[in-house]
């Protein structure tokens, strides 16, 4: 009976490792769902006005016994995204590492928002982070800073777990590819997806958004 548990688990890690692979065969089953992108509205007096360039971003996702996992993949004509400095010293810490050089640079990044709460019926939270009543957790995945997740509950709100979760991106002929497991995202849970492009100077609530979708 161990040896079976063992063999399960092993082949769980497996696929999972495989599915995080943004080129795995596991995709090619997965049907892919081509979901809108909208322009949120100007929200700084500095910024110039924001073109919508990426009209679109392709979502695929697999349920397995090994996780839920989605793959997001949108055209974009830059690679936005840059190296930290990491501390030398162990006395250092990052924390410490004066990183100042790359306060002008903005990173192309996505992220998937679902319901903290189960959601019973076909209400949504917001849009706009959710609600006290109905709070979020927003998975995001940074061309600079990696994957963290975030948790909020309205406007202005928005706050990192110390969390982290597996993925993985690439960057190819225009196109980004990023896929993340995420462990709440069973069939039926509502979700939906930003983009942001550095190139546009994107960042906080300048972005790409999609409505809710249910994941299937």
């Amino acid at each position: 009976m161990k040896r079976l548990e063992c063999l399960l688990i092993c082949s769980a890690a497996a696929f999972a490792q495989n599915a995080l692979d943004p080129a795995a065969a596991e995709w090619k089953s997965a049907a892919p769902v081509t979901l809108a992108l909208h322009r949120t509205p100007p929200l700084y007096p500095t910024d110039a006005p924001a073109a919508l360039e990426i009209p679109s971003v392709q979502a695929q996702i697999i349920h397995s016994p090994a996780g839920n996992f989605v793959r997001l993949e949108w055209a974009d004509k830059t690679r936005d995204s840059a190296v930290l400095p990491k501390a030398e010293h162990a006395w250092q810490g990052d924390h410490l590492v004066t990183q100042s050089a790359a306060t002008d640079r903005f990173s192309d990044a996505c992220a998937v928002m679902i319901p903290a709460k189960p959601i019973t019926g076909d209400l949504n939270p917001s849009l706009q982070m959710g609600d006290p009543d109905h709070p979020v957790h927003i998975f995001v995945w940074d061309g600079t800073r990696g994957a963290a997740v975030m948790e909020a509950s309205g406007r202005e709100t928005t706050k990192r777990t110390g969390q982290s979760f597996p993925a993985q991106a690439q960057y190819a002929a225009g196109k980004w590819t990023v896929t993340m497991q995420i462990p709440d995202l069973q069939a039926g849970t509502p979700f939906a997806v930003a983009i942001w492009n550095g190139s546009q100077q994107d960042r906080d609530g300048r972005k790409y958004f999609t409505i809710w979708y249910r994941a299937q």
